[in-house]
């Protein structure tokens, strides 16, 4: 009896000490938006954004390290972050020398909080040009001799008030001519529908005529605007009729 008593007593005492043993210190990194959409960007602007990180836990916890997956892209970082303050890692992008379209641009950041030893951070963004030319700024033709050859190409203002007031081409051989486009819907048939235009888009269309003589051929087109920081745009023709056989 007396030993079981003392086995008891022994049991609640581990217990008791256990249970005012306080839970470890520690920190707790928390990042608001690991992923930030700048949407649509102009081709050379500069792209700058704050990531905010909070710390939930209590005690500070260090940022160790930010890399860019990409060298367009630069970072600077608040290094210690203390309990309950917040930091931040500036991301700085150039988008002089990236490409057209759907871009991601990611950093990784390495800290020392538990959870968080290794966090990716996303930049996602579309980069057009001032007139942008869909579906590519490259009109290729193949042709028959003989035979007539149109191709049209969508072009699409980014800057308000952009209107086509003009293209010219350097090459005798091909037809050019312009139109504003009307918002297709879907399922409607025309050339090109797929790329569905909207309110202030052209439509370029450029003609290689049947009487085009066999051979490679190759110009460039200038679409003037009425923007004067952006005057014009250039598609490029490439264009072949083959051999009578």
């Amino acid at each position: 009896m007396k030993t079981t008593s003392l086995v008891s007593a022994l049991v609640l005492l581990v217990s008791l000490t256990f249970a005012v043993v306080p839970a470890a210190a520690a920190a707790k990194a928390v990042f608001v938006e690991p992923t930030w959409d700048a949407g649509e960007v102009e081709l050379g602007t500069v792209i700058e954004h704050d990531f905010i990180v909070r710390n939930e836990g209590d005690q500070p916890f260090e940022i160790t390290g930010v890399h860019p997956t990409c060298g367009c892209t630069v970072a600077d970082f608040d290094p210690v972050i203390q309990p309950g303050k917040t930091g931040r890692i500036h991301a700085r992008i150039k988008t002089k020398t990236l490409h057209t379209g759907k871009l991601a641009k990611t950093i990784t950041v390495n800290t020392n909080a538990p959870g968080a030893e290794r966090v990716i951070l996303t930049v996602k963004m579309i980069l057009t040009t001032p007139l942008e030319f869909l579906p590519k700024p490259m009109v290729y033709l193949s042709a028959a001799p003989g035979e007539e050859k149109t191709q049209e190409v969508l072009a699409r203002p980014h800057r308000p008030g952009m209107k086509v007031v003009g293209i010219r081409c350097d090459s005798p051989v091909f037809r050019v001519s312009y139109e504003p486009a009307k918002p297709v819907a879907k399922g409607e048939k025309r050339l090109a529908a797929w790329l569905l235009p909207r309110e202030g888009d052209y439509w370029i269309r450029i003609t290689m005529p049947g009487d085009t003589p066999a051979g490679i051929h190759r110009g460039e087109i200038r679409v003037l605007t009425n923007d004067p920081d952006y005057p014009e745009a250039k598609l490029r023709v490439s264009a072949v009729v083959r051999e009578k056989r």
